[in-house]
């Protein structure tokens, strides 16, 4: 076997896919509801991973892989459940230094000297998209990296005045830029926040000066502590993102560093378990382990009780925010499959029934651009049943599934094409489902990568097993996908009229926003450590837009 990505559905730094059999002679078993729920148990006991994932993709980039299109309107030319509205991510790689722990396209050091071609280049790949926008309301903005403040004043003034000039940008929409200490002097901040910026995620770690030493960090904590007290000033919103599970960690390490956040008066916080795995060279088929896994989750379950007893809400499974100071729509909406714009060397994007990914080198990104070509490296076709799993199944991943939502915007119960899987996983505990809300409990936190999974379609499943026979049989999540035979008590039946359908269903930021962004008569969880974001407790159809 050739040299192969070794993670069914999260990144790494290899890029090599099994090849997939199409013509295998295989086939799914059929199980009936007793049956599968009392295979569950051992097949579950095959999944070791780390927690939390936070960057857990399904489909899994694996199949249904298409040649680029001949341009934006082609891309694009699918029906959206949200139709009128999407958001944009655009990518920077330049950063100060590269740190031990990252695995994502950067370009460290002295290669800011490319940035103002790049940025030319990012320029001209707004114009590329501009027309085929023209008329739709952009309601978020998120400026990644790499660390986009790295760039210079006189850089992100352009982007950003390129961004009102080719896009409609909702005038409250939320826009984000990533920033690392070092990059944040206080005339930057003030540019920022008269460019729009209305959300800051800042990319510190941990304050504990040993541990910093380890990462190839470059920042003293009093330095970034001063960054932060003028970003609160001047901006407001602001998101810490944190990491645990390092070599060496004392137990209460991630908890000082949120408690000296909290006197700060730090309105949001994201917490990342540390992976190694994905920064390893693997040239063996070795499935992914982690050690350490079980006392992460102890370590997150610790950290999310002292942010609930604080008066923190989640929004996601490790995004803890103050609703009254702090939001984070932008990855909110990308579970209700809004259409997302994705510019920039490695950007990764969303287009109705289509995920894209941009090439990953400047070569290649400069060629394609002076071309006139759009960078798109490759494209996930996915059918309409796809699509719709991976609304439910990101949503289980990281929030919670409403029943009614799904039928609102598909005109499917999926509490019915599911019902013996769903059943068996409630029967079993790893499930609840209470006044049409499902989502998983704190008894599915050892398992929480693969149980959403599961509801992937049946004929998904199907073409699993076309992959390499020794790769169904080392990788926990297609093996137990595949095991666990057809999960599906009835066809989908999506209804034909899709495009009709969806123009009068589109769900709105404010309905989503009404069921995340909770009021404080929300009950608390009984249960700490799976997901803070179980206080939800219902969605409404109200206020249709």
């Amino acid at each position: 076997m050739k040299k192969n990505r070794v993670y069914f559905n999260k990144k790494s730094r290899l890029t090599l896919y099994p090849e997939v059999d199409s013509s295998t002679d295989s086939s799914l078993s059929t199980f009936d509801a007793s049956t599968i729920k009392s295979r569950l148990p051992g097949l579950l006991t095959v999944q070791n991973d780390f927690f939390p994932c936070f960057d857990w993709v399904f489909p899994p980039p694996l199949l249904n892989k298409s040649e680029p299109p001949e341009g934006a309107d082609v891309l694009f030319s699918q029906a959206s459940v949200i139709p009128g509205r999407y958001s944009i991510y655009l990518h920077s790689p330049f950063c100060k230094s590269l740190c031990s722990f990252c695995y994502y396209a950067i370009i460290p050091g002295k290669g800011i000297d490319l940035a103002n071609q790049y940025i030319d280049h990012l320029i001209k790949e707004m114009q590329m998209y501009s027309q085929t926008f023209r008329g739709q309301i952009c309601e978020s903005v998120y400026f990644g990296g790499g660390t986009p403040s790295y760039l210079d004043n006189n850089n992100i003034k352009r982007i950003f005045e390129s961004l009102y000039q080719y896009f409609n940008i909702e005038d409250d929409a939320e826009i984000t830029i990533e920033a690392a200490p070092g990059t944040l002097p206080v005339d930057k901040l003030q540019l920022l926040h008269s460019l729009g910026v209305n959300r800051l995620s800042y990319g510190i770690q941990t304050l504990d000066e040993d541990l910093l030493s380890s990462m190839n960090r470059d920042y003293s904590v009093k330095e970034a502590m001063s960054e932060l007290s003028h970003a609160l000033e001047i901006i407001g919103n602001v998101n810490v993102d944190t990491m645990y599970g390092f070599a060496g960690e004392a137990d209460d390490t991630l908890l000082n560093t949120l408690s000296k956040f909290k006197k700060l008066g730090i309105p949001s916080f994201s917490i990342y378990a540390l992976d190694t795995q994905r920064t390893e060279t693997k040239l063996e088929l070795i499935p992914p382990k982690d050690d350490t896994y079980k006392n992460k989750i102890q370590q997150f379950a610790r950290a999310e009780e002292l942010l609930m007893s604080w008066g923190y809400q989640a929004v996601l499974q490790n995004v803890f925010i103050d609703p009254q100071r702090a939001s984070y729509r932008h990855q909110l909406r990308r579970w209700d499959n809004l259409p997302l714009l994705a510019m920039g060397i490695n950007a990764q994007g969303y287009a109705p029934q289509r995920s894209y990914h941009n090439v990953g080198s400047l070569k290649s990104y400069f060629q394609l651009i002076d071309e006139n070509r759009l960078p798109v490296a490759s494209i996930d076709e996915l059918s309409a049943e796809l699509e719709l799993c991976r609304e439910l199944t990101s949503k289980l991943r990281f929030t919670f599934v409403s029943i009614d939502e799904i039928k609102y915007k598909y005109g499917i119960n999926i509490d019915k094409v599911f019902e013996h899987l769903i059943v068996s996983l409630e029967e079993l505990g790893y499930l609840s489902f209470e006044e049409g809300i499902i989502r998983m409990t704190a008894q599915s936190a050892y398992y929480n990568n693969i149980i959403p999974m599961l509801f992937a379609p049946d004929s998904f499943k199907q073409q699993l097993l076309g992959l390499p026979e020794e790769y169904l049989e080392n990788f926990p999540v297609p093996y137990i996908m595949t095991q666990l035979g057809r999960a599906q008590s009835c066809e989908f039946n999506l209804p034909d009229t899709r495009n009709e359908m969806k123009t009068d269903r589109r769900v709105s930021w404010d309905r989503r926003q009404k069921t995340i962004i909770y009021s404080n008569t929300v009950n608390r969880r009984k249960n700490i450590g799976r997901r803070a974001s179980d206080n939800i407790t219902h969605w409404s159809a109200t206020n249709n837009v």
